[in-house]
């Protein structure tokens, strides 16, 4: 039973979160709002006379700073639940958007919501914001400087940006809006490659010692630059705090590095490679070396087998062919030797509409005509996100759910954002409330 704490705190937050959506409406609807709730709760929802504050009941207005805290902790973890509450009063935002309490609230909810998704296709948008307005937020926070821009990856609230010619990096917060241009790495000299720059990758990592891809605001950065050329990978890293790059480690390879982005599995950065392998770089030890694929994934389309966190924690690896999805781990025996073996097999038709598997084929290269295609997945999670001819599907593993996320008939790679976003603005009607004032 619910002591009567528990009980004040549920009613609440429960009022809380109306308001909270109601914030996004004129104040004529609140009015309305307010007469039909007042005789339901059985007290009269008064409004403030002063001018600067008229959308709340005093009742709230009088809680102190502790109470609204652990109201806001109860609010769901919603992409944008704690901004559209962050759009109340200058007074809830202020204790929203505090470094403790948001470091509590992702305590207390763990996964990360997906706000969206980034994407170097020219055909969509490069950023697809989850959920329709105004459940979703604002595409202006997450715009790129310019078309010259692409994505090679997000981590720690932190997005990797490259310049078309690979001559400029750029690290940047959409939570924050600060933006860090970092001198390219000196050791992809294009003279290594016959005047062109070296296939490369680049990936940022929290240099704090996170264990999971968390919100990270302030903490320095690492960046990881590997490159293959001439049969070789080479991989150095840039340190925030020195502010140069440093350590360039070399290893055979048999094939150069993909373009999909890199995947974090306890400390170790792991790469798809173009044919049948994975580069994998230790954070700890700098240490470069190459991983096979299971022979049974050798034959399948390469973008179609991409590298996971298994259910373990340890290096995993899904592989698709046409709607049968197989995921494999890697296990090390007594003596110490390490193999692939298959954990699980999932047929995504039967989690997905019936439509999807006889839909027509479309005309897209890139997905060479087969019927659906991994477009990514979430690095601490089992959500994966697949194109299908009808548009694309999130699609959770352990849940065996699925939903349909966007429409498109472009099968490009895509790069979900994770964050509980606290510190903008949400996709709304334009009429919607103005500034709001202190309670």
């Amino acid at each position: 039973m619910m002591n009567p704490y528990g009980f004040s705190v549920y009613i609440a937050a429960t009022i809380a979160n109306a308001v909270s959506s109601l914030a996004l409406w004129m104040g004529p609807v609140l009015l309305t709002i307010k007469e039909i709730l007042s005789p339901m709760l059985g007290f009269s929802l008064f409004l403030k006379a002063k001018p600067h504050c008229p959308l709340f009941p005093t009742s709230l207005n009088e809680l102190p700073d502790d109470v609204l805290l652990e109201i806001f902790l109860s609010l769901p973890a919603h992409p944008t639940c704690l901004i559209r509450t962050s759009l109340v009063c200058k007074r809830w935002r202020s204790l929203i958007q505090d470094r403790q309490f948001v470091s509590r609230f992702r305590k207390l909810h763990q996964k990360l919501p997906v706000l969206g998704f980034f994407s170097n296709s020219t055909r969509i948008p490069r950023f697809i914001p989850t959920g329709d307005p105004p459940n979703s937020v604002a595409t202006a926070a997450f715009s790129l400087p310019d078309s010259c821009w692409n994505v090679l990856g997000c981590r720690h609230s932190l997005v990797l940006l490259v310049s078309s010619t690979w001559n400029q990096l750029q690290v940047w917060n959409p939570m924050t809006g600060s933006r860090k241009h970092v001198p390219v790495n000196p050791d992809a000299d294009s003279r290594f490659n016959y005047g062109i720059v070296p296939e490369s990758q680049a990936t940022v990592v929290c240099a704090a010692g996170h264990k999971d891809s968390g919100d990270c605001h302030s903490c320095p950065f690492l960046i990881v630059w590997v490159f293959t050329c001439t049969r070789y990978a080479y991989a150095s890293r840039y340190s925030s705090e020195i502010g140069s790059w440093h350590q360039l480690v070399s290893s055979p390879t048999p094939s150069e590095v993909d373009s999909r982005p890199s995947i974090l599995i306890e400390n170790i950065l792991y790469w798809p490679l173009k044919s049948k392998y994975i580069l994998a770089f230790e954070l700890a030890t700098s240490k470069l070396y190459h991983i096979e694929c299971p022979p049974e994934t050798h034959t399948v389309f390469r973008r179609n087998v991409h590298i996971m966190k298994a259910e373990d924690g340890g290096l995993g690896l899904a592989a698709l062919t046409e709607f049968n999805l197989r995921l494999w781990a890697q296990e090390t025996d007594a003596a110490g030797v390490t193999e692939w073996v298959l954990r699980r097999t999932i047929q995504l038709d039967a989690l997905l509409p019936l439509k999807v598997s006889s839909a027509p084929p479309v005309n897209n290269h890139l997905a060479g005509g087969r019927p659906a295609r991994i477009l990514g997945l979430v690095e601490d999670d089992d959500l994966f996100f697949i194109w299908t001819r009808i548009g694309v599907f999130e699609v959770q593993l352990k849940s065996m759910q699925c939903k349909k996320v966007f429409e498109t008939d472009v099968s490009a790679t895509v790069l979900p954002y994770t964050g509980f976003y606290s510190t903008g603005t949400v996709d709304r009607p334009r009429e919607s409330i103005g500034d709001v004032d202190d309670i």
